[in-house]
Order: structure tokens, then C-alpha cells, then sequence
């Protein structure tokens, strides 16, 4: 296994120490997500625990604010096929 030094906060900590995000930050912040979410669900991937503490702000100079999806714990493998018997 490979793991990934990501310096910074969890979200939730962030929100909880500033308080407020502008605008800016938060579409930024949002739109991350929303990327990360669309790749895992192109690989067929469901994270199934999407929330502030499972999203890191990576702060090292290197990411420039880049966030990292974490805890795929209970995340699961979709198959189009499990849908249709829905």
C-alpha cells in the first residue's frame, strides 16, 4: 500500500477555525469535490461517507490548495447492472 503525506486540515476543522469561507474558496474548495466524486463514480467507485472530516486541504506549496478525498472505508465497487433492480 501507498500513502500520501497531505499537509494541513481536515475540512472541518478549516470551517470550524476560520469560521467563514468567501465565496471564491468555497466554489474552489466545491468544485474539487464534486472532480474527485466524478472520477471515483467513472471507475465505477462509490464513496458512500462524503463529509467535511473525510476531505483533507492539502496546504504544502506543491498542491496549491488541492483537497484529498480520504476514508474509502465503506466506499463500494458500482455495477450498472445492481441499478436496473433497483
Amino acid at each position: 500500500m501507498v500513502m500520501e503525506k497531505c499537509e494541513g486540515l481536515e475540512l472541518f476543522e478549516e470551517i470550524k477555525k476560520r469560521s467563514t469561507f468567501n465565496e471564491r474558496e468555497a466554489a474552489l474548495v466545491t468544485k474539487q469535490v464534486i472532480q474527485a466524486i466524478g472520477y471515483c463514480h467513472d471507475k465505477g467507485i462509490v464513496h458512500r461517507d462524503l463529509k467535511p472530516e473525510n476531505i483533507l486541504l492539502d496546504t504544502s506549496k506543491e498542491a496549491r490548495g488541492a483537497i484529498k478525498v480520504i476514508d474509502f472505508g465503506t466506499a463500494n465497487i458500482f455495477k450498472h447492472e445492481d441499478n436496473a433492480k433497483a
